[in-house]
Order: C-alpha cells, then sequence, then structure tokens
C-alpha cells in the first residue's frame, strides 16, 4: 500500500504536535515546576526587645513583649522600662526593681499583662489588659498597640489614653524578635 508524500507530512505534523505524555514513555516531559509557595506569614509567638519614644515628651525606653499562642493571636507579658526608671507595672502591682547599673536585664518577669492579635496582612494590634500609672504624665492609662510585622521585626504605635481626661498620647516603637531593635 502506497502513502502519499502529503499524507506522511500530515502524519509526522500531527505526531509531532500532539501532547508530550501522548507520546510514550521516551518523549515524557519533566513534571511541571509546582508554583511558588508564598512567604510563611511572620509568626506572633516569641519574645520581642525594642525601644519605644513618647511622641509628647520626646522621652523612650526599653520594650520587652512576650507572647505564646497561635501566628493569628496570643497572651503574654509587656515590660516597659522608660530611660533611668523602674519598669511600669499594672496599678496596684509592685513594679520590679531596676537592673543595677552596668548589669543586663533579666528576662522579665511580670509586666503588664497584653492580647495581641495578628489579620493576614501582617497587622499587629493589641491592648494591656490593666490600667497602668504613665510615669510621663503621672497619671493612669489604658492602652493599645499596633504595628506591621515585617519578617522579624515589628515597628507600630503605643496608644495610652488618659483615664481622667481621655486624652491620647502615642509612643513609636520597634521591636526585633529575640534580640535588640536598631533605629
Amino acid at each position: 500500500m502506497r502513502i502519499s508524500t502529503a499524507l506522511k507530512l500530515s502524519l509526522v505534523a500531527a505526531f509531532i504536535a500532539a501532547p508530550v505524555h501522548a507520546q510514550g514513555k521516551k518523549g515524557k516531559a519533566p513534571p511541571a515546576a509546582a508554583p511558588a509557595a508564598p512567604a510563611a506569614p511572620a509568626a506572633l509567638a516569641g519574645q520581642w526587645v525594642g525601644s519605644y519614644t513618647s511622641d509628647v515628651t520626646q522621652k523612650g525606653g526599653k520594650l520587652v513583649l512576650t507572647l505564646a499562642g497561635t501566628d493569628e493571636s496570643a497572651t503574654g507579658q509587656l515590660v516597659l522600662t522608660p530611660m533611668g526608671g523602674k519598669s511600669i507595672a499594672a496599678e496596684g502591682a509592685a513594679a520590679p526593681a531596676a537592673p543595677a547599673k552596668g548589669k543586663a536585664a533579666a528576662a522579665p518577669a511580670g509586666g503588664l499583662t497584653v492580647t495581641a492579635m495578628k489579620s493576614g496582612d501582617d497587622k499587629v494590634t493589641g491592648s494591656v489588659d490593666a490600667s497602668y500609672v504613665d510615669p510621663g504624665c503621672n497619671c493612669s492609662v489604658v492602652s493599645t498597640f499596633e504595628g506591621e510585622l515585617a519578617g522579624n521585626t515589628i515597628t507600630g504605635t503605643i496608644s495610652a489614653r488618659d483615664a481622667r481626661t481621655g486624652q491620647w498620647n502615642f509612643s513609636s516603637f520597634t521591636a526585633t524578635k529575640g534580640g535588640s531593635a536598631k533605629r
């Protein structure tokens, strides 16, 4: 039986254009690469160490935020230590003593109890669960904080509302997970 040249060319073209998986074992294409996975969200739980500066007084200090829980919500302790002062404690609680000059502070024991949440876009919000005396105004305040999580750093604001006047004061902060923040 004779096959015309045109028919032969049509068969060759169909074979070449056929999907790779239909060509048999010899012509198998390598498996398609999996799409790149999105970057893993930053974990909220852990110890965050940094500094804060009051927008009102231009004074600041150190902060340590220790959180336990899931990557979406956590509870823990916030230790605020004004420069040259003692750590701030909830009203009615004794403040821990400041470390001796030249000595490193130990891991915080106590502090202000906090609740924090992270949304899918790496926004962190939280609140201090009790009022405390702010040394900047020597008044009772309640606080919230919000920031943005970028890798191992949270940058944001701490907002303190004076319980008497309702006036808000803001402090900016930067904290790095497991270490000191650079400003």
